[in-house]
């Protein structure tokens, strides 16, 4: 069994009375205190993760590993006098101290799936971006839905989720999340000048009240996308998002208001809820610290 999986094996088996604490545990045996024993010193003194973290040059793992290399002495002091159960307290802690260092020097492989899952992630957040961009640029040049648009800011944001397919294509992965890291910036920063520029033109015509109703519903949803980006990459203060929660559910009755309204085909009503949830969402984005713009509709409290 390899070295990590005898660790997990070892947490799950020798940390469990110790997280829920409902009762006290019995003192361990000699035999699994020295299989234990023996795990921690291994991992102290002869692992890659102790060459990896020493050599690291982080204070902080180095801190917490030589408090693990303490923790395991006094564990072998406390058996060799026979307390056992207070000896292996201290090979617990010197097994979180460990824990928490490689957390902080983590090896290449662990590095290698991080910097995927964030590719993963990052991705999705460019797409829902650029998506929201190109909405509102058709919107500000008063151009119908499915009209192409582009502008220098976003040629430039295509350009990086090129870069970064490529050089994750190539395995390349930390280079590709770069590569996202600077479309995401130049789009938000797109986003942040275009909404709050001006107000934005609105189409005037269209061949029916239904043909309208879809448009501010399409309205509706692109800026519902934007506020889960702006959250995770604006990071507001708690008591913003509890502000933004209150938005976006306001939204959520008004929305559920202009379906029922459309679905009985009373379109005018159903356009004012929506443009009213729609002011709620922008308000939502302002608290979440997206600047928007001014337009019709409901003035939230």
């Amino acid at each position: 069994m390899k070295l990590a999986a005898r660790v997990a094996c070892a947490l799950a088996a020798f940390s469990g009375a110790i997280a829920f604490g409902q009762s006290p545990a019995p003192a361990p045996d000699r035999r699994a205190f020295d299989q234990k024993e023996s795990l921690v010193r291994r991992l102290v003194f002869d692992s890659p993760a102790e060459q990896r973290i020493m050599a690291s040059g982080n204070e902080e793992a180095r801190s917490h590993f030589a408090r693990a290399r303490a923790q395991h002495a006094r564990a072998v002091a406390l058996a060799e006098s026979g307390s056992l159960k207070d000896a292996e307290t201290e090979l617990n802690a010197a097994m979180w101290a460990v824990g928490r260092a490689r957390q902080l020097v983590p090896d290449a492989a662990a590095r290698a799936v991080d910097q995927r899952v964030r590719y993963a992630s990052l991705s999705r957040t460019v797409e829902t971006l650029t998506g929201s961009y190109e909405t509102n640029l058709r919107r500000a040049r008063g151009l119908p839905r499915e009209a192409a648009v582009s502008d220098a800011r976003l040629e430039a944001a295509r350009a990086r989720v090129e870069d970064a397919r490529s050089l994750a294509s190539s395995e390349r992965d930390a280079e590709a999340v770069v590569a996202l890291e600077k479309a995401e910036r130049e789009l938000m920063a797109g986003l942040n000048g275009l909404l709050g520029s001006a107000t934005i033109r609105y189409a005037t015509k269209f061949e029916s009240p239904a043909d309208e109703y879809a448009w501010e519903l399409e309205r509706n949803r692109s800026y519902r996308d934007l506020v889960p980006v702006a959250l995770a990459e604006l990071k507001p203060r708690r008591e913003a998002v509890t502000l933004v929660e209150r938005y976006v559910a306001t939204n959520r009755t008004q929305l559920a208001d202009a379906e029922r309204l459309a679905g009985s085909r009373q379109f005018g009503p159903a356009i004012d809820a929506l443009r009213s949830g729609t002011t709620f969402l922008q308000a939502a984005l302002a608290a979440a610290g997206l600047v928007m713009p001014k337009d019709a509709g409901a003035s939230p409290p």
